[in-house]
């Protein structure tokens, strides 16, 4: 399991491994991704970022885009590049203001399913929130899924750090998963024994 802390050679080598053994980027999403990573971001960059928003990013998240790679090879269809047009299109569930809601709390701690019985938030009566954006505040799309579905990351809560999978847009629900460093440490195990 890689820790919160990366090891930039490591992830890479395992990436190019994988490349290697699947060279027509056959595995689901490879094709948009092709097992490259971007750059890592600067970190003045991503401290600004969370400066002017008020709040921080979770330690397994920021250390890999500051030092790894800041999107490109991951599951599905990959990570979003922090601070990219796509990256920034992908929050549209949270409104122009995007950014200075993550700061405000994740509201969920499990699986959340729209309900006509309770809301998320006291400014909503139950049933009236329809993809509001206080079922998303304190998260961050980082990948896509595919067919309308995402991979969000909780960056303020008590689920800080975790990575959830976002089916509402599929008519599903919005459900718990590993913290960060785990959810890609599994994908990348999970293709390494796949294409051995």
């Amino acid at each position: 399991m890689l820790e919160a802390m990366w090891d930039a050679e490591q992830v890479c080598g395992r990436l190019q491994m994988i490349a290697e053994a699947d060279p027509g980027s056959r595995m689901h999403g490879a094709r948009r991704h092709r097992y490259v990573l971007d750059p890592p971001v600067a970190e003045a960059v991503v401290a600004q970022f969370e400066q002017t928003h008020g709040f921080e990013l979770p330690p397994s998240y920021r250390s890999f885009i500051t030092t790894v790679g800041s999107g490109g090879a991951g599951p599905n269809y990959g990570l979003y590049r922090f601070g990219s047009k796509p990256w920034e299109d992908a929050q549209g569930d949270l409104g122009a203001d995007w950014a200075d809601l993550l700061a405000v709390p994740f509201p969920h701690t499990g699986r959340f399913e729209p309900s006509d019985d309770r809301s998320v938030c006291a400014e909503h009566a139950p049933g009236e929130e329809d993809f509001s954006p206080c079922w998303f505040t304190g998260s961050l799309v980082i990948a896509e899924i595919g067919c309308g579905s995402f991979f969000r990351l909780v960056v303020t809560g008590s689920t800080r750090g975790q990575v959830w999978t976002d089916d509402l847009g599929c008519g599903y629900a919005l459900s718990p998963g590993p913290d960060f460093s785990d959810w890609y440490a599994t994908w990348l195990q999970t293709l390494t024994s796949v294409t051995s």
